[in-house]
């Protein structure tokens, strides 16, 4: 209650000064679809200014979406009382349900629990002892349950307001408020790439949620999926931010890049956009930021005529240097080679960065020990002190018999135990190119269209191509 109360007061406060500035400046509202709160405009109730805010969280558990309704006066921050709510759900196009109710203290609040029901169930309760002895209209919780509140993603409500002040004040016309309020919704997405093998990205949406397309390109390292979105400009126009994250395992050498680029519909989104957060030891998150000016400039360029937004993330031009912070969150390194096709038996030059963080990525030099291993055995190690002004150089001779993923292996940056970071790299890299069907899944394919062998023989060759990440499906 602090929050939202702190919240009304900071706009109320700031809502002079907003005036001012949005006489000299074309940026939008900080009100908009693509948030999990929403302030909506001002509007007049008889001689005063009000607003409805809207807040939402997920409480007590991640099962229970909690989405409160206030109107308030915007020149004090206090609730309008004896307030009547129209409130309808609609979810991916499809309306979930309706209700209408009374608030002599202004505020509405739904809780929309998953279930595992398909039916959908509407249920009004006293949120507390008070409320529900004192006053049948003050304290009310609507509780809604089904298994249509599983997922995150974009929550549309239209909220329609028929009384204030008073219940026999009817407002003419009624306030009307489109209200879009997201929630966080995660998916998995398994590939098996033919040189890292069985990796897991998972994107996490804070808008809408994707769709059922998700692909991954090994030549081009690219990841490809799409979200629903309404290109038309009133919905831009509520629209402040369309935020996502892609969760990329530390083990996916080929993904462990300085920087990533992105394309929305074939046109590209400034750098600014897109950002990495290497901080975890197990993953680095980029995220995938669009403000209303992005997605305003995107929409000058593919129109709206698509019902959805085309993402590609890859790497930038440039595949190396591979990029990671250690443990400690302290030191960023910076790993490049040559030659970039490391082969067994030959010699290969790896170069590396220190950065110190804290200082704005500025190179130093501390203490390191470096190890490289295969298959959790150490074949090389050295130690040093990493040089400040140039780049740090060593040589190793790759044994005849290694091949695949090798792990190259800071540890005790600047003396440290929790200065550590483990880099992937390939030797004998496998390009999608020289992957090839075995004669025997050939054969099999010739037998089964001849009858000679039934299904359960034939989809055994399939499942060794899928598993071997010869095909992607």
């Amino acid at each position: 209650m602090h929050a939202c109360f702190d919240m009304k007061y900071q706009y109320v406060l700031c809502s002079g000064l907003l005036v001012c500035l949005l006489l000299f400046s074309s940026i939008s509202e900080s009100y908009g679809h693509g948030l999990g709160y929403e302030i909506m405009p001002p509007e007049m109730l008889g001689s005063k200014l009000v607003s409805l805010e809207i807040t939402s969280d997920t409480w007590p558990d991640e099962y229970t979406k909690e989405i409160t309704f206030s109107l308030f006066e915007t020149d004090t921050g206090v609730n309008v009382e004896n307030v009547t709510y129209f409130i309808m759900l609609t979810k991916q196009n499809e309306v979930l349900f309706d209700i209408t109710g009374q608030r002599d203290d202004g505020t509405f609040m739904l809780k929309l629990h998953t279930t595992e029901s398909d039916q959908i169930t509407v249920e009004e309760a006293g949120s507390d002892l008070f409320g529900s002895l004192f006053d049948e209209t003050l304290g009310k919780v609507v509780n809604v349950k089904g298994n249509a509140f599983s997922s995150g993603g974009l929550y549309n409500f239209k909220v329609i307001i028929t009384t204030g002040d008073d219940y026999s004040n009817i407002i003419s016309p009624p306030l009307d408020y489109d209200v879009g309020i997201s929630f966080l919704d995660k998916t998995s997405h398994n590939i098996n790439d033919v040189n890292f093998g069985q990796q897991q990205l998972d994107i996490i949406t804070y808008y809408e949620l994707i769709n059922d397309d998700f692909t991954y390109d090994p030549s081009k390292k690219m990841i490809s999926y799409s979200m629903p979105f309404d290109w038309s400009e009133k919905n831009i126009l509520a629209t402040s931010v369309m935020h996502q994250e892609i969760i990329i395992p530390k083990t996916f050498g080929d993904l462990m890049v300085k920087s990533l680029s992105a394309d929305v519909n074939g046109v590209q989104i400034p750098d600014s956009a897109i950002t990495i957060d290497d901080f975890s030891a197990q993953t680095r998150v980029a995220h995938l930021v669009l403000n209303q000016n992005d997605i305003l400039e995107i929409s000058k360029k593919v129109g709206s005529l698509t019902n959805k937004m085309d993402f590609s993330i890859m790497p930038s031009a440039d595949n190396l240097p591979l990029t990671t912070m250690t443990g400690n969150a302290q030191f960023k390194l910076n790993l490049s080679w040559d030659p970039q096709n490391i082969e067994s038996g030959s010699t290969v030059t790896f170069f590396f960065d220190v950065l110190d963080a804290f200082l704005l990525d500025r190179p130093v030099s501390v203490s390191y020990n470096l190890s490289i291993s295969d298959d959790d055995e150490r074949i090389f190690q050295t130690s040093g002190v990493s040089n400040a002004s140039g780049h740090n150089m060593i040589e190793f001779d790759v044994p005849d018999d290694v091949t695949g993923i090798i792990t190259l292996q800071f540890e005790n940056l600047n003396g440290s135990d929790l200065a550590d970071a483990v880099i992937p790299v390939i030797v004998d890299r496998v390009g999608v190119d020289q992957t090839s069907i075995p004669d025997w899944i050939k054969n099999n394919a010739g037998w089964w269209a001849t009858d000679q062998i039934d299904d359960s023989a034939f989809l055994k060759g399939i499942q060794y191509l899928v598993q071997n990440g010869i095909i992607v499906i």
